[in-house]
């Protein structure tokens, strides 16, 4: 099954726009029952999967936090993506970009070993650089277009360069194998990145503890005459727990993506996206 085909699905049968973030990082961890060791780490990224089980329509590792861990934590990367919930997309971010030998190697690791059915690249090098991973025909590929720090004021919304990699990365390949990061902080930009990408799906970071936004997003971002969702928005803090929270890990992370879930949802119905 290709990874547009698993969205289409939870989206169907979850009413779910939601990808859940799965980092080891110890700052994210529970004030007790948690150590900030591999097998801390396991146990607490397993309650987050398992409480977003009935919510979650993809998850994404960020594949730092684990190469941090060293080959430990590459290791238990491969244990919790062979243990995640079956019918939802596993994303890789790993925001590769390299030249063609070296991302063969790259889409090797992230589909082959990792076997991810979707990953974060930079478009930067050119499409050489992307048609390693593109060679994987039901995989899908998520291009960073704007991203939702402030640094992307530097390079990627500086003189349209967003429009022009919306465009171009239009032309790499259909909406069952591209599609392209945009974040939720930019949501005055995210109607022109549509008009620019009619067709791709759209990874939307940023909801959450960024503060982005969810209604004017999934206005803007409207996608018509596809199969596949249009948006997929993504959340790691914004579900985890905080101060006041009572209850277990998997009990909060279930209670705050039922929510994310319901948000995202109603967003993306109420503006007209189809899925």
């Amino acid at each position: 099954m290709s990874a547009t085909e698993l969205l289409t699905r939870a989206w169907r049968e979850r009413s779910s726009v939601l990808s859940v973030g799965l980092e080891p990082c110890p700052e994210y961890l529970p004030a007790s029952g948690f150590e900030p060791t591999v097998a801390g780490y396991e146990r607490f990224l397993m309650d987050i999967a398992e409480g977003s089980a009935a919510h979650a329509a993809a998850y994404k590792f960020n594949l730092a936090f684990f190469e941090a861990l060293g080959p430990d934590g590459w290791a238990m990367l491969k244990r919790v993506r062979e243990r995640l919930p079956k019918g939802v997309m596993v994303i890789a971010d790993a925001k590769r970009g390299d030249i063609g030998s070296t991302a063969k190697r790259y889409a090797e690791s992230t589909f082959g070993w990792l076997n991810a059915d979707a990953v974060t690249l930079s478009p930067l090098m050119g499409r050489d650089s992307a048609e390693p991973f593109l060679a994987y025909a039901d995989r899908l590929c998520y291009f960073l277009c704007l991203t939702s720090n402030p640094g992307s004021r530097d390079f990627l919304a500086k003189d349209g360069l967003y429009l022009r990699i919306a465009r171009e990365v239009s032309a790499w390949g259909g909406p069952g194998q591209c599609g392209l990061v945009v974040g939720a902080t930019h949501p005055e930009r995210v109607a022109e990145i549509r008009a620019a990408a009619p067709r791709l799906t759209f990874l939307i970071p940023g909801v959450g503890a960024q503060g982005g936004e969810v209604d004017s997003v999934a206005a803007a971002g409207k996608i018509n005459g596809a199969s596949a969702p249009g948006l997929l928005f993504h959340v790691t803090r914004g579900v985890l727990t905080d101060k006041g929270d009572s209850g277990s890990l998997k009990d909060i992370v279930a209670r705050k993506c039922e929510a994310y879930r319901r948000l995202t949802a109603a967003a993306v119905e109420g503006s007209g996206v189809h899925a």
